[in-house]
């Protein structure tokens, strides 16, 4: 057969096999039932989806480059396909951020047999048949009128569809722009495209910006030491949790703290941990936030140990995402340990160990703790056998293969062992309040999807993400004599707590417990800032004091 026809061959193949999320997104874009108005426009989109493979492939469509062009597409199809049709996935920049910043212990539990069978299967068997189908080459003068007139064909074609109901494909083209992400593999081989892009280097790497540079700290001679943990989540979604009115005691521990503060409308900066963990350390807010410029200046621990706050961070997920590179890490995810690892994986009660060596003699820290949580889809891996309230519980890594119930009893189990963690550092930090104050923040990454509409996982873009993704749990604790060495009003704390909440908030409320004064300090962005004794702020919501 001529290149032309084996192009279109492979077009059809991607249109009609590797394209089924994107045909679900358009349907979903409909009103129900559909009318012929909305057959017109999923026809339209069809047509327009093999005019678009076409044209990718048809400057590629030459003797040396056709048939690796083609076993690209295909593989690369099959790939994405995968993950796309069974997890609801999108593979944009972002998602390829997120792979390659995981660890191999997540990229173990996704590495299924169903995966090579699928990619074996609508892969690579096409892509063989590609590269074993002879073709009939002609002069390079008749092959490039042959591909000339292939693309003006395939923009006729286009034209002949788009033009008679351009008025109402227009209309609904503006409105889900979004579809686009879906189609596959054109947009995740530009999402690889500036993810490369991204990463090559840009010239010499210099020191990162300073931020907040008026930032000075107040500190009272005869205080005792002060200890803040922030415990940051990962995957752990709000839905689920007791504390917000869920049905299920998914957190009967710390239910039965007294002065535990709930705030039960947060919503998180993004919805995968390489996103989510540099943004909540940002100085910029999620509207602005980019990792790119991120990655140039100093962030929340950098700016802390500037005033000397002493810093920790302790790692039991997929590192810190830069975040602390300046500052330093203890990786913990491989420790031995025959009680809280096994198979080179350990659990996160492994962050609370050796706890007492974090404690400060003088002075103040903020002790990061970063934990596996509720991360999927391996969710029985993430809890003991004490924390299996709910049965029967999903025990594959293909959560496909478990019922709904099984599904949503190993996720639940991943809170109530999140509940006993929590509790138990909650109970070592009571044990030292005769000679430090302490407060501990819990605060999940993002939140997950467990099939609602056929989505799982997480880390959709976040225009298309669902609030599962969205939202997630926060806690507060203070050590007894810490409210009075802080001059905060707990009553007024708890009541505070209903309003909205972000990531951004944790910049503020980290730099008013450690008493920083800088015009980077936002009251209302701070989680206690409206409940700290007057001194501490002024009318214009900035620290009072602040240089500059």
């Amino acid at each position: 057969m001529g290149p032309n026809t084996l192009l279109m061959l492979v077009v059809a193949y991607l249109a009609l096999t590797q394209n089924l999320s994107f045909f679900r997104a358009v349907a979903a874009s409909l009103p129900a039932p559909a009318g012929p108005q909305e057959w017109r426009i999923m026809g339209s989109v069809a047509v327009a989806l093999v005019v678009l493979l076409g044209l990718a492939l048809a400057p590629l469509a030459w003797r040396r480059t056709l048939k690796p062009a083609l076993v690209v597409f295909l593989v690369t199809a099959a790939v994405c396909s995968y993950f796309m049709d069974r997890f609801g996935t999108v593979i944009d920049r972002s998602m390829l951020v997120n792979v390659a910043r995981t660890d191999r212990h997540e990229a173990g539990d996704l590495l299924q047999f169903s995966l090579f069978l699928h990619v074996a299967l609508q892969g690579l068997l096409p892509a063989l048949l590609v590269m074993r189908w002879p073709l009939r080459w002609e002069g390079a003068g008749t092959e490039l009128l042959r591909r000339l007139m292939l693309v003006g064909a395939l923009i006729v074609m286009l034209l002949g569809v788009f033009l008679p109901h351009q008025h109402e494909l227009m209309i609904w083209g503006r409105i889900h722009r979004d579809v686009r992400v879906y189609v596959n593999p054109t947009f995740p081989l530009h999402a690889v495209k500036r993810y490369v892009q991204d990463i090559l280097p840009k010239g010499p790497r210099l020191p990162p910006q300073p931020i907040a540079t008026d930032a000075v700290r107040s500190t009272a001679v005869s205080s005792r030491p002060l200890l803040v943990v922030l415990v940051v989540g990962e995957t752990t979604r709000a839905a689920n949790f007791q504390l917000n009115g869920y049905g299920r005691e998914t957190t009967p521990r710390l239910a039965k703290i007294p002065g535990l503060v709930n705030f039960p409308n947060v919503s998180a900066c993004g919805t995968y941990t390489a996103e989510s963990v540099p943004c909540m350390f940002s100085i910029d807010d999620r509207g602005v936030f980019s990792r790119g410029r991120e990655e140039k200046q100093e962030n929340l621990v950098d700016l802390l140990k500037r005033v000397g706050v002493k810093i920790g961070w302790l790692d039991n997920d997929s590192g810190c995402q830069n975040v602390c590179k300046r500052v330093g890490m203890v990786s913990l995810d491989a420790t031995e340990d025959p009680l809280l690892c096994e198979n080179g994986e350990c659990r996160d009660g492994i962050l609370l160990r050796d706890l007492p060596q974090q404690f400060p003699g003088v002075g103040a820290k903020l002790l990061v703790l970063h934990t596996k949580g509720s991360h999927g889809p391996a969710y029985y891996k993430r809890y003991p056998e004490s924390a299996r309230a709910f049965t029967p519980d999903c025990r594959d890594a293909n959560v496909q293969r478990c019922t709904r119930e099984e599904l949503v009893n190993a996720y639940d189990n991943t809170i109530v062992y999140i509940d006993q963690v929590l509790s138990d550092l909650v109970a070592k930090l009571e044990a030292q309040q005769g000679r430090m104050d302490s407060v501990m923040i819990y605060v999940s990454d993002h939140g997950e999807s467990l099939g609602e509409n056929g989505t799982y996982l997480h880390g959709l873009p976040w225009k298309l993400a669902p609030e599962e993704q969205r939202q997630v749990p926060m806690v507060a604790w203070f050590s007894r004599g810490a409210p009075q060495a802080l001059g905060l009003d707990l009553g007024c704390v708890g009541q505070a707590a209903a309003l909205p909440r972000t990531h951004d908030d944790v910049f503020s409320t980290m730099l008013g417990l450690f008493s920083v004064r800088t015009r980077a300090y936002e009251v209302k962005e701070d989680l206690f800032g409206a409940c700290r004794r007057p001194a501490m702020a002024d009318g214009e919501g900035r620290a009072a004091g602040a240089e500059g």
